[in-house]
Order: C-alpha cells, then sequence, then structure tokens
C-alpha cells in the first residue's frame, strides 16, 4: 500500500480547467497511491462532500476550521485536513474523526490486520503556539492509548523541524518521541539532508512533513520518499511503502472464559443472603480429620495425615463453591445491560414480548389486533433503543452524576475505570510462532526457562520445634479475609473475595484448624500451590509480536492470600531491612527516597563537591531470587523453623500454567523467584537484598550527612550508589559485583548508568570510567529515576517538562472519554487524574519560563475538560468549581510532604531534617524554597 503525505496550500475541488490545473499535483498523487493525506485544504464545512468527486476511484473525508453558515468569512479558510483512499478499499475502511478540526484518519481493517493512519497539521513554530503544539501531541498519545490498534501512524505536516537543532517544535517532538516510546520514522528511513519545504521569501528548506508510529508500525514501513521532482509549490509530497503483510494479525478476544465465573457486582442483597445460608449448612456437614487435628507433633512423618489436612482443606473450597452454584446460573443469563435500558426501553421490551409471544401462540395471523399490537409495540421498542443508542454517552454520563449524588463511590469508580480501560487484541503470532497452544507452549518454555534459570537445591528443614504461634485463630482469618480488595480475579479454584466474605461464619474456624494443620506438618494443597501467569502487554506502541513486551501477572488462589496474611504477622518481626531500602515500608515512598538523594547529592554542591551517582539495573530481579540462598537468610535471622519450612514446601512445590487467551499451557514447576504480585514476596526480596546494603554501607566511602555516612539509597530492586570520590563509586560497584556473583543477580550494564554531578571547577575535568562486572558503564546527563527525572545540572526543568506534558496527555485522554458527562463528574476525574503532581513539591531549581508553561499546562487541561476556550479566566472556574488552583494545590502537596518527612522514623529523613542530627535543615536550598512557597504571597 502506497500512502502520501501532502500539504496542498489550498486544494480546488471543482473540474474547470483552472481547478484541475492548479491540483496538478493532488491529481497526479492519486494516480500512484491508495491514501492521500492533505493538509492546508483551506476548504469550508460546506465543501468538505466534493472530496469525494474529486477522482473517479477515490472517496474522501476531512475536517474544517470554518462553517460559513455561522459568519462571514473574509479572506482564505485556514487550515483543513483531508484524507482520500482508493475505493476498493471501502469495505475495510472506517473514517476515524476526532472532533477536531486539524487531524482525520482512517482505520483499515483487512484480513485481521488492523491498522490506523491519522492525517494531522500542526501549528507553524512560535513560542506564543507552543503550548497548542504540546497540547496536540498529548491529544495525539491520548489517542493512540485509547485506541484499539497498536499499528499507528500519524503523518502529515508537523511544522518541527528536524534539520535545525535550535527548533523548539523539532526538540519538542524529538523528546515526545522518545517519551513516548514512539518511532519517528522519517528521521531514520531518510536522509539527515532532507526536506519537506522551500521558503518562496528565503529560498531556505526545512524538514517539516514527518511520520511518526508505533514499533509495529514502523517494522512494516518498507521505505520512504520525498518526491522532489513534484515540487511545484513551497511544500514537498512525501510517499510511504506499506508492507500490509508485516501487520499483526490480532485475534478477536472470546468472550466465553475457560470456566463460569460468578459476577457478584449482578448478586442481590437477597441471593447474598441465601448463599451464606446455603454455605452455614454446606460447611455444616464437613467432616472434621479428629486424629490428625488431635496431633500436635511438628516432625509428624504420618502421610495420613498430610493427606486428611489438604482432604479438608478441597471440601471447605467444594462447600463454597456448591453453596454458589444458584448464583452463577443466574449471573451467567444476564447481559450487560446498556444505559438507559430500565429508564426509557424495559417498560417497551415487556410490551413487545408480550406482544409478540400472544400473536405467536394465535398462529402467526398477518391481519387482526393481534398482529397490530405486535407492530405497534415491536416500533415503540426500537424507537426507545434507537434513543438510547444515540444519547448513550450522555446517559452514561447521568449515571456516573447519579453515582456522585448517591455518595456511591464505589459503584462510580468502577464504572469509570470500565469506560477507561480499553484492552488490547492479542496478536496470532509471537516471535513467529502462530496459533493459541503454540504460543501458550512459547510462554510455558520461556517462562520455565526464566523460572528454573538458577541453580539451587531442595530445603530440607528438621527438628522443629513446637511454639504457640503455630495455632491460627478464626480472628486472624477474618482480619486477613477484610485486607483483600474486592472484584480481584481469581485463581484456578474460582474462589473470589466475595465467596469468602459473604460465606457462613462458620468458614474461619475451618479455615483456621486447616492452616494450623499445615503449620504443624508443613504441607499443602495443589491447589493453594497452582498459579496462573497471564503475559500482559507493557507497551502497546512497542511490538506485540515480541516476547520482551509483555511482563506475567500471576494470579493465585485467594485463600493462599489469606495464608499469606497469616504468615506476614508471624514473619514481620524478623523482616526487618536497612534504613537504606525505602520499598514496601509503611510510611514512605518513592518521593521520599528521591527527596533524600536530592538533599545529599545537593548538600555537597552547596559545598562546592561534586558528587559521582551509578543507577543500577538489575535484570529480572524478583525472578532470580535463590530459593536455598534466601531460606538460609531467614534462619539466620531466627525465623521460626515451621515457618521457613512451609515456606520451602510452598516454593518447592509450586506448580505454574501459562494462560494465552482461552488456552492453557501444561504446569511446569520453579526453582527461583518470588511471585510478583504475592503478599509476602516484597518482603522476602527485601530481605534477600538486605547484605548488599549492608556490605555498601561497610565500605569507607560516601557522603557524609551530620554523623552518618550514606552511599546507595534503595527501592526495592532499584538501586542507586553514589560517592563524592570517582574511586570511592568504583568500589562500591566492585561490592554490587561481588554480591551479584554469589547471590546470583544479574545486572544489566547496557541500562545501568553513571552520572557526574559537577561543580563549574569541575565540568572541564576528564574522569576515569566505571566499570560493573567488568563491563564499562555509559555516562548520561538525564535518567528517570522512580518515575523522576535527574539531571546532571541538578535542575528540575526536564521533570517540569515531564509533568506538564502528562498533564496535557491527562486532560486530552478525560476529553475524549467523559466530554458528555456533568460538571461534577468532570471536577472528580481532574481531581483524580490531574492534582496528583507526583514529586511537583521537591521542584526548586528551574527557569521562571519552564514554570510558567506548567502553570499554564494545569490551567489549560481544567478549561479543556470544561470545554471552555483558552481566553477564558482560570482562577475563576477553579474557585467555581471548588479546584485548587496550581499555586495553592502546590501549597498543599508542600505542607503534606514536609510533615511526612518530619514525623519520619528512618534514619536517613531524620538526618536530613532533625537539626540535632545535622545542619542540613538550614543550609537546604529545597527547603529554603517551600517555606518562601508556604509563607510568601
Amino acid at each position: 500500500m502506497r500512502i502520501v503525505s501532502y500539504n496542498t496550500r489550498g486544494l480546488r475541488t471543482g473540474h474547470s480547467v483552472a481547478d484541475k490545473s492548479s491540483r496538478y499535483v493532488v491529481d497526479k498523487l492519486l494516480n500512484e497511491c491508495d491514501v492521500l493525506c492533505l493538509q492546508e485544504t483551506w476548504l469550508a464545512k460546506q465543501d468538505l462532500d466534493n472530496l469525494n468527486s474529486l477522482h473517479v476511484d477515490f472517496h474522501g473525508a476531512g475536517e474544517s476550521t470554518t462553517d460559513l453558515s455561522t459568519r462571514i468569512v473574509r479572506g482564505r479558510i485556514p487550515g483543513g485536513v483531508a484524507i482520500l483512499w482508493n475505493v476498493k478499499y471501502d469495505a475495510a475502511v472506517n473514517v476515524v474523526r476526532l472532533n477536531v478540526d486539524w487531524a482525520v484518519g482512517l482505520e483499515i481493517d483487512i484480513d485481521e490486520k488492523k491498522f490506523t493512519i491519522l492525517n494531522v497539521y500542526m501549528p507553524y513554530e512560535s513560542n506564543l503556539l507552543e503550548d497548542e503544539f504540546l497540547h496536540k501531541l498529548a491529544f495525539i498519545k491520548a489517542y493512540i492509548e485509547d485506541s484499539s490498534s497498536t499499528c499507528v501512524f500519524v503523518m502529515g505536516d508537523f511544522n518541527a523541524d528536524l534539520s535545525d537543532d535550535s527548533s523548539i517544535f523539532g526538540n519538542h517532538l524529538k523528546s515526545y518521541c522518545e517519551e513516548n516510546n514512539l518511532t519517528l520514522s522519517s528521521k531514520i528511513l531518510l536522509p539527515d539532508t532532507s526536506f519537506t519545504y522551500i521558503s518562496d521569501a528565503w529560498h531556505s528548506t526545512s524538514w517539516l512533513d514527518h511520520c511518526i508510529c508505533t514499533a509495529d508500525a514502523h517494522a512494516s514501513l518498507r521505505n520512504i520518499e520525498i518526491l522532489y521532482n513534484l515540487a511545484t509549490s513551497d511544500h514537498i509530497p512525501i510517499i510511504f511503502s506499506l508492507n500490509v503483510a508485516n501487520v499483526p494479525s490480532l485475534v478477536t478476544k472470546d468472550d466465553n472464559d475457560l470456566t463460569d465465573k460468578l459476577d457478584w457486582s449482578k448478586v442481590t442483597n437477597e441471593d447474598i443472603d441465601k448463599y451464606t445460608a446455603t454455605t452455614d449448612a454446606q460447611l455444616q456437614a464437613v467432616k472434621l480429620p479428629r486424629d490428625a487435628l488431635a496431633c500436635c507433633d511438628p516432625n509428624c512423618k504420618n502421610t495420613t495425615h498430610c493427606n486428611e489436612f489438604c482432604k479438608l482443606y478441597e471440601n471447605i473450597v467444594k462447600a463454597i463453591k456448591d453453596s454458589s452454584l444458584c448464583l452463577r446460573s443466574r449471573s451467567l443469563k444476564s447481559w450487560t445491560v446498556k444505559p438507559g435500558w430500565n429508564d426509557f426501553v424495559a417498560e417497551d421490551h415487556a410490551a413487545a414480548r408480550d406482544a409478540f409471544r400472544l400473536w405467536h401462540e394465535a398462529g402467526k395471523l398477518r391481519q387482526g389486533a393481534l398482529f397490530e399490537s405486535k407492530k405497534m409495540t415491536t416500533a415503540r421498542f426500537k424507537y426507545s433503543l434507537g434513543i438510547i443508542k444515540r444519547q448513550e454517552n450522555m446517559m452514561r454520563a447521568d449515571s456516573l452524576a447519579r453515582g456522585l449524588q448517591n455518595n456511591d463511590y464505589h459503584k462510580f469508580w468502577k464504572d469509570i475505570n470500565a469506560m477507561n480501560n480499553r484492552k488490547t487484541s492479542l496478536p496470532s503470532n509471537i516471535e513467529g510462532v502462530c496459533g493459541a497452544d503454540n504460543i501458550a507452549d512459547l510462554w510455558h518454555k520461556h517462562y520455565s526457562d526464566l523460572l528454573n534459570s538458577v541453580k539451587s537445591h531442595a530445603v530440607s528443614i528438621d527438628n522443629v520445634d513446637l511454639t504457640d504461634t503455630m495455632v491460627i485463630r478464626a480472628s486472624e482469618i477474618q482480619d486477613a479475609i477484610s485486607k483483600i480488595k474486592e472484584g480481584k480475579a481469581c485463581g484456578l479454584d474460582d474462589i473470589t473475595v466475595e465467596h469468602l466474605k459473604y460465606s457462613s461464619f462458620k468458614l474461619l474456624p475451618l479455615l483456621a484448624m486447616c492452616f494450623t494443620g499445615f503449620l504443624t506438618h508443613g504441607v499443602l494443597p495443589d491447589s493453594v500451590l497452582s498459579v496462573v501467569l497471564i503475559p500482559v502487554i507493557k507497551d502497546k506502541t512497542a511490538s506485540l509480536n515480541s516476547l520482551s513486551n509483555y511482563r506475567p501477572i500471576a494470579l493465585s488462589s485467594n485463600i493462599s492470600k489469606i495464608l499469606e496474611y497469616v504468615l506476614l504477622t508471624r514473619l514481620e518481626v524478623h523482616l526487618l531491612t536497612s534504613e537504606n531500602q525505602f520499598g514496601f515500608k509503611k510510611s514512605l515512598g518513592t518521593d521520599m527516597c528521591i527527596y533524600a538523594l536530592q538533599e545529599i547529592v545537593g548538600k555537597y554542591l552547596h559545598l562546592h563537591t561534586s558528587v559521582f551517582l551509578c543507577f543500577i539495573d538489575a535484570t529480572k530481579a524478583f525472578d532470580r531470587v535463590n530459593h536455598l540462598k534466601l531460606f538460609q537468610k531467614l534462619i539466620n535471622r531466627g525465623v521460626p523453623k515451621y515457618l521457613v519450612r512451609l515456606l520451602a514446601f510452598w516454593y518447592a512445590n509450586q506448580t505454574m500454567v501459562v494462560k494465552w487467551g482461552n488456552v492453557l499451557s501444561e504446569p511446569f514447576y520453579v526453582s527461583n523467584g518470588v511471585q510478583q504480585g504475592g503478599i509476602l514476596s516484597p518482603f522476602l526480596f527485601n530481605v534477600y537484598i538486605h547484605d548488599l546494603s549492608t556490605n555498601l554501607n561497610l565500605c569507607k566511602t560516601g557522603c557524609v550527612v551530620g554523623c552518618q555516612t550514606f552511599n546507595h539509597l534503595m527501592y526495592a530492586d532499584d538501586l542507586v550508589i553514589f560517592s563524592p570520590y570517582s574511586a570511592g563509586l568504583q568500589t562500591l560497584l566492585k561490592v554490587c559485583s561481588d554480591y551479584g556473583r554469589d547471590f546470583d543477580i544479574k545486572y544489566n550494564p547496557s541500562k545501568s548508568k553513571v552520572m557526574i554531578v559537577r561543580t563549574k571547577d569541575d565540568r572541564n575535568v576528564n574522569f576515569p570510567v566505571f566499570k560493573l562486572c567488568g563491563t564499562t558503564l555509559e555516562q548520561t546527563s538525564s535518567i528517570k529515576y522512580l518515575g523522576h527525572f535527574i539531571t546532571d545540572d541538578w535542575r528540575d526543568d526536564r521533570d517540569i517538562q515531564r509533568q506538564y506534558c502528562k498533564l496535557y496527555a491527562q486532560a486530552n485522554m478525560l476529553m475524549r472519554k467523559f466530554s458528555a458527562c456533568s460538571l461534577q463528574v468532570k471536577c472528580s476525574l481532574f481531581r483524580a487524574y490531574c492534582t496528583p503532581l507526583y514529586t511537583a513539591p521537591l521542584w526548586w531549581n528551574y527557569g521562571r519560563g519552564t514554570f510558567h508553561k506548567f502553570l499554564v499546562a494545569y490551567n489549560d487541561a481544567f478549561r479543556l475538560l470544561l470545554q471552555v476556550p483558552r481566553w477564558y479566566r482560570a482562577s475563576q472556574l477553579f474557585v467555581d468549581a471548588h479546584i485548587p488552583t496550581c499555586e495553592t494545590l502546590l501549597r498543599k502537596l508542600t505542607y503534606s510532604l514536609m510533615e511526612r518527612l518530619d514525623k519520619s522514623k528512618n534514619s536517613i529523613i531524620m538526618s536530613l531534617t532533625d537539626p540535632k542530627r545535622s545542619s542540613c535543615r538550614y543550609t537546604s536550598a529545597l527547603r529554603k524554597h517551600w517555606i518562601q512557597r508556604l509563607y510568601s504571597f
């Protein structure tokens, strides 16, 4: 398929000699391409129908900036876009209209190969239009994320000159593609000397027309060519050759699952009461293994006892499942109710069904009262159904508003998440393997190899002491159940959280006895040990056919999560780790970890000393945990043997299956790794790498704050090490290398980066290279650490840019999906999606212009959501809607962070905030900025 993009600077749609002469290039392009994207058509809205008569073999669609029926136009009509396609693709084409006058597109579906072509015309480069340019880039991002297609081409006149390094729009476009994992295909497939525009006034050239693609779209491009021979005006056409065969085929998802899942959202209160009563009777009938329950020997080798406890567990699960069978059948017969059905259609639908039944029973007469009644009621039903179809978005919005008014926040956010969740279809092949069964086998091999990649041995725990903590009480089971959120996916046993919460209270002592038996005998049943791995797409703009673009979600039994919570109460006193570890700890977060890094490095910059940092990336750190070494660490920490024995049995005997679509792979055992998403997993991982933190703290190098020396910070597996000496950093790197070798941690040198934060005196100094595991590390000037951009000049402009681009993207996403909602709903959405402003309180060293762009973006985001013009006074909008202005919000976030820091018991945070430990509180430039923000008006 050949696609052409061309800025026409005026398209004449008539058929006179003059019209045909003026569109000579367009007519020639139509004879050579399959799809033609035009910008600056200068057509009025009333002239867009003429696009279908330009060429006998082409149909077209477009957008205009001007409606002649609303005003008198003086001069030419600005802007406008159009897209034309060959009639042979009519059956495969669906026009994409985005309700804007600068973009129009096509969705094309050819033999299950679906891709999207978006034609855009961006504003010309000007400082005054920079915000508009960023807003439109964010609009494109929102569309790509919401699109059902993963193969998207965005082409047209971007007015971003890639041939000029000083071009503001050009630099924005390159940063936009890099941050959103999009490919600037025109930059890659064309030479650097390319140009698509020749100035009539100055005869200078610029490269303004481009194509940005998702990874799959870029892979399907054969080549790009600029048609210099058709340079009859200032703009030059650019042609793209697309190999449709390389577009990934997507498999339509089957709504029918492998098993019939119970939808608790469709269950009434009466049904729940009935279920509770049924479980009471079913659980009453469960037989207890008296001999096994009477056994209190933690070293018991009687396999009969083990089997009886496992059978008891299975009987409990069966009783719960059987009690819900009546609810399951009712849930399966129901269907998704369209918004407005109950209010506008249900009554007419019932009347139409009754009339049809009477007419059918009377012999399907073709005349008479019954026939007329059937016709009339059917027509009324279809009319009502048409109303809700046309007004579905409005009715859905009204439903959200009613949920807020009734304070039903659970239903409100459930509906929001449902509207905001656009699932991507699965590709028909992965790494060249086709067929659901074969792909499931491919995933089986991939995860089996990964989770059995570390050499280890089975752990044997003997001579277990009997302790009171082996006995589990019913109250512990109840507390654990209350901690699990409703509506979560279940494992292979199909037991949901609702099954447990709505069950009879007899479930609690039964599970308590069962779990006590598991702890005493060190065994678990197979259904607790079974885990389902579901590969999900990490980034829809990357290649869908690549194994590396998927991450696994582990679905385990909800009852196993209850057991994990019970075990955690017994383990947590033994799982304390280094103060340098901020991950998965109460009252600590990523922002506090970033704060500590900023303050420590900032202190040395204040003392005119450069600091050397290295951000270390560990490959599949959670998946490569050595079980034998993990359990040895637990024993060394004094964890009771009965707990280590149960964990060792759990990890040695757990089985995993991979689910791809509706296909399950064969099960496989795992010999290394902690389950990502498990309740205990993050705590066990912190224990596993705790000794690395200890070894780093033993090094006599680092940054001194008060009486303490700090040289590293951790957040789970994200590690940053730092030292004011180059030799010190290399020493720390060697410690990391040695620990990685001893404990099977595999570092990724290509993703690990060194950053040198230099003082003015050291800017021209050449420092030595740094090595990790024998590999030289790359030095970088900017890195994204825990979602926050850090630069070697220690300024915040780059992170502020990240935040205002995110604001534009969030606002465009909300506008696209919730534009019909009420003001109350929009305000709730704005608070949820646009006001968190992650790490904004940590900004202090930035340019005034950069911060102004952020303020403008915040105001524009709210204007965009409320659909008011940009010139409308933002402060009045915020006051009327009871939404904090940007400055007010920043003060609130700053005060909240200061309060959390001052209350923190973490020794690193206290060293930076407590004046009894150091002077950082008084010398900190960040804290001075906070005081000025809070107390200066």
